[in-house]
Protein backbone atom coordinates (compact mmCIF):
# COMPACT_ATOMS: atom_id res chain seq x y z
CA UNK A 1 0.00 0.00 0.00
CA UNK A 2 3.11 2.28 0.83
CA UNK A 3 4.23 1.86 -2.82
CA UNK A 4 1.30 2.83 -4.14
CA UNK A 5 1.04 5.50 -2.26
CA UNK A 6 4.35 6.94 -3.25
CA UNK A 7 3.38 6.06 -6.95
CA UNK A 8 0.27 8.13 -6.79
CA UNK A 9 2.52 11.30 -5.65
CA UNK A 10 4.04 10.86 -9.58
CA UNK A 11 1.91 8.78 -11.89
CA UNK A 12 -1.81 9.66 -12.26
CA UNK A 13 -3.22 6.03 -12.71
CA UNK A 14 -1.51 2.52 -10.56
CA UNK A 15 -3.00 -0.90 -11.77
CA UNK A 16 -2.69 -2.88 -8.89
CA UNK A 17 -2.30 -6.81 -10.00
CA UNK A 18 -3.00 -9.58 -7.17
CA UNK A 19 -2.20 -13.16 -8.02
CA UNK A 20 -1.80 -15.16 -4.67
CA UNK A 21 -3.82 -17.48 -3.27
CA UNK A 22 -5.66 -15.03 -1.31
CA UNK A 23 -8.03 -12.23 -2.24
CA UNK A 24 -6.16 -8.73 -1.94
CA UNK A 25 -8.59 -7.40 0.09
CA UNK A 26 -6.13 -4.81 2.74
CA UNK A 27 -5.27 -3.19 -0.30
CA UNK A 28 -8.33 -3.39 -2.37
CA UNK A 29 -10.25 -1.38 1.31
CA UNK A 30 -7.29 1.18 1.27
CA UNK A 31 -8.65 2.53 -2.01
CA UNK A 32 -11.38 1.20 -2.12
CA UNK A 33 -12.91 4.72 -3.49
CA UNK A 34 -10.83 6.48 -5.73
CA UNK A 35 -10.67 5.92 -8.96
CA UNK A 36 -6.72 6.18 -9.65
CA UNK A 37 -5.60 2.89 -8.26
CA UNK A 38 -7.92 -0.12 -9.89
CA UNK A 39 -7.23 -3.24 -8.09
CA UNK A 40 -7.35 -6.51 -9.79
CA UNK A 41 -7.33 -9.83 -7.64
CA UNK A 42 -7.48 -13.28 -9.00
CA UNK A 43 -7.69 -15.95 -5.72
CA UNK A 44 -9.27 -18.62 -5.01
CA UNK A 45 -12.67 -18.47 -2.73
CA UNK A 46 -14.98 -20.82 -1.06
CA UNK A 47 -16.53 -18.74 1.82
CA UNK A 48 -18.57 -21.69 2.42
CA UNK A 49 -15.41 -23.88 3.20
CA UNK A 50 -13.56 -20.95 5.07
CA UNK A 51 -11.16 -20.36 3.25
CA UNK A 52 -9.64 -16.74 4.40
CA UNK A 53 -10.28 -14.08 4.29
CA UNK A 54 -13.99 -14.95 2.92
CA UNK A 55 -14.31 -11.95 0.62
CA UNK A 56 -13.20 -11.09 -3.21
CA UNK A 57 -16.63 -12.48 -4.77
CA UNK A 58 -17.61 -10.39 -7.74
CA UNK A 59 -20.12 -8.95 -6.55
CA UNK A 60 -17.30 -6.30 -4.69
CA UNK A 61 -16.32 -3.38 -7.16
CA UNK A 62 -15.31 -0.37 -5.10
CA UNK A 63 -17.71 2.46 -3.97
CA UNK A 64 -17.65 6.25 -4.65
CA UNK A 65 -15.38 7.55 -7.38
CA UNK A 66 -13.46 3.99 -7.20
CA UNK A 67 -17.09 2.01 -8.08
CA UNK A 68 -15.76 -0.53 -10.80
CA UNK A 69 -12.14 0.09 -9.93
CA UNK A 70 -12.04 -2.99 -7.99
CA UNK A 71 -11.98 -6.44 -10.06
CA UNK A 72 -12.30 -9.77 -8.15
CA UNK A 73 -11.90 -12.86 -9.63
CA UNK A 74 -12.84 -16.13 -7.29
CA UNK A 75 -11.59 -18.99 -8.77
CA UNK A 76 -12.03 -22.52 -7.94
CA UNK A 77 -9.04 -24.62 -5.88
CA UNK A 78 -7.09 -26.77 -8.00
CA UNK A 79 -7.32 -24.48 -11.30
CA UNK A 80 -4.89 -25.49 -13.66
CA UNK A 81 -2.87 -22.60 -15.53
CA UNK A 82 -4.34 -23.29 -18.94
CA UNK A 83 -7.37 -22.56 -17.22
CA UNK A 84 -5.86 -19.68 -14.91
CA UNK A 85 -4.03 -18.56 -18.24
CA UNK A 86 -7.39 -18.46 -20.07
CA UNK A 87 -8.99 -16.21 -17.57
CA UNK A 88 -6.06 -13.90 -16.85
CA UNK A 89 -4.94 -12.86 -19.72
CA UNK A 90 -8.05 -11.66 -21.42
CA UNK A 91 -9.01 -9.80 -18.29
CA UNK A 92 -5.64 -8.11 -17.96
CA UNK A 93 -6.19 -6.87 -21.41
CA UNK A 94 -9.38 -5.23 -20.98
CA UNK A 95 -8.16 -3.77 -17.61
CA UNK A 96 -5.08 -2.11 -19.91
CA UNK A 97 -7.81 -0.91 -22.49
CA UNK A 98 -10.17 0.64 -19.96
CA UNK A 99 -8.24 1.96 -17.26
CA UNK A 100 -4.83 2.97 -19.43
CA UNK A 101 -2.63 2.50 -16.15
CA UNK A 102 0.51 5.09 -15.67
CA UNK A 103 2.08 2.08 -13.55
CA UNK A 104 1.48 -1.35 -12.57
CA UNK A 105 2.13 -3.17 -9.38
CA UNK A 106 2.06 -7.57 -9.48
CA UNK A 107 1.68 -8.76 -6.15
CA UNK A 108 2.54 -12.51 -6.09
CA UNK A 109 2.26 -13.28 -2.68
Amino acid sequence: MLGILELLRHYPRVLYIDIDVHHGDAVETAFLTTDRVMTASFHQYSPSAGFFPQTGSLSEVGGGKGHKFAVNFPLNKGIDDASYKGIFEPVIEEIMARFCPSVIVLQCG
